[in-house]
This record gives C-alpha cells, sequence and structure tokens, in this order.
C-alpha cells in the first residue's frame, strides 16, 4: 500500500506540473496561429505538446525530486533539460513554423522567464509558506500543549 501511495503522490505532482506546461504551451501555439490568421490547432500539436509536457514533467520529477534541496547541479540540469525538451519539440513537431527570428528570440525569453517564475514558485515563495505555516504550528502546538 505505501508503494502505491508514494506512486500516487508522484503522479499527481507530475500531472500538475504538466498541466502547466502544456496550458501555457498551447497557449503560445494559439497565439502563433491567431497571428497567421489560423484559428484552430491541430490534434496532432495538441498530442505531441501534450506529449512534449509529460516527458519533461516525468523527467522533472527524477531530476529535482520532492522532499530534497534542489543543489545547483541538479537546477541547471532540470533547466538544460527544460530548454532541450521544449525547443527541440518546437523544432522536431514544427509547432512554430514559419516563425521569424523575433519570434523565436521572444519564445526562448518566455521560455527562460517560465523557467525562472516555476524555479522562483518551488524555492522562494513554497518554502516561505513552509516555514510560515511551520511557525504557525508550533505557536498552535505550544498554545495547546497543557490543555489535553
Amino acid at each position: 500500500m505505501e508503494t502505491y501511495l508514494k506512486i500516487y503522490r508522484w503522479s499527481m505532482r507530475m500531472k500538475l506540473r504538466m498541466g502547466v506546461y502544456t496550458v501555457a504551451l498551447l497557449f503560445f501555439k494559439i497565439i502563433w496561429n491567431w497571428i497567421n490568421g489560423i484559428f484552430s490547432v491541430k490534434s496532432v500539436d495538441i498530442l505531441t505538446i501534450w506529449g512534449v509536457c509529460l516527458l519533461f514533467a516525468m523527467l522533472e520529477t527524477v531530476i529535482l525530486p520532492e522532499g530534497k534541496d534542489p543543489t545547483v547541479l541538479r537546477t541547471v540540469i532540470w533547466i538544460v533539460a527544460a530548454n532541450i525538451i521544449f525547443c527541440g519539440g518546437a523544432v522536431l513537431t514544427g509547432w512554430f513554423s514559419g516563425i521569424p527570428v523575433w519570434g523565436t528570440v521572444g519564445l526562448v525569453l518566455f521560455l527562460e522567464l517560465a523557467i525562472a517564475l516555476m524555479w522562483f514558485g518551488d524555492n522562494v515563495a513554497m518554502r516561505a509558506d513552509s516555514v510560515r505555516l511551520n511557525r504557525q504550528l508550533r505557536q498552535f502546538q505550544q498554545q495547546h500543549q497543557g490543555k489535553e
């Protein structure tokens, strides 16, 4: 049962991040199509976007396992993997085919911003929440220690 719960927790964390990546990438695909006068996204593009995001989210849980502090090396590997997988996926599948140089630069800058924001969320905002919640838990325990 413990193994099942471990796999379940892993998959829940991975699915959440995969969903965030998929929605973001689909958003940019929709914008690109709209700029080109196309008002739909091909099913094959949706499936390949989902597949690439699934692959990265699974790899991400290996590179940055839950409960372990991210080392500089693991963080660099995560950033490099994100760039290879997302940029490689875009090139191999042609999601943004015909994009001008300025558009490529813009997409890569957005990717770097997204990676930075995910890192910030995990390593600054979530940790600050954890510190605050732990402090509140200690205060609660101290207040209710003798009332049992």
